[in-house]
């Protein structure tokens, strides 16, 4: 069973009290991943969030150019740290794929359980919102840092 302690590292609690990080342990299930299982998929429906305690999931996403299909990953993720947090924002759908790379064993947690905890304790939701918006902002640098190098690269071609 999971405790407080393996969510207060994590980015996404953090400032959440440990009261709160108990309601949410109430609502956490642990869940394990073989190598290569997606977890999750880019536009499916969001459903839960995952905080990671052992294993590495790689964060991807599939795109096409011209005839050319790839999966690029974006980020890697591991333990203590958190995942799916489309499950908390609306459209409610994952904006990227979760491949585990190494069995990955996680704390999952239902996205409308969470956000009944938010409305019910308006702080909790505040600081949880808060967070999330670091992490997307942190996703969006990502995004952009790539996307300079891939420029360069093409500036740098004969």
């Amino acid at each position: 069973m999971a405790t407080a302690d393996e969510l207060l590292g994590n980015k996404l609690f953090r400032d959440i009290s440990a009261l709160n990080l108990e309601k949410v342990l109430l609502i956490a299930e642990e869940v394990t991943f073989a190598p290569g299982t997606r977890i999750f998929r880019e536009g499916e429906q969001a459903g839960a969030l995952y905080v990671i305690l052992e294993g590495i999931l790689d964060l991807t996403f599939q795109f096409k150019i011209g005839e050319v299909e790839s999966e690029l990953t974006l980020d890697s993720k591991g333990k203590g740290e958190s995942v799916g947090w489309s499950a908390l924002v609306p459209p409610h759908r994952y904006t990227l794929t979760g491949v585990c790379r190494k069995s990955v064993k996680a704390l999952s947690m239902d996205g409308d359980y969470l956000l009944n905890i938010c409305r019910d304790d308006r702080n909790f939701g505040f600081l949880l919102m808060r967070n999330i918006a670091g992490i997307v902002g942190t996703r969006m640098k990502q995004l952009q840092t790539m996307f300079i190098q891939e420029v360069q690269r093409g500036i740098n071609m004969p």
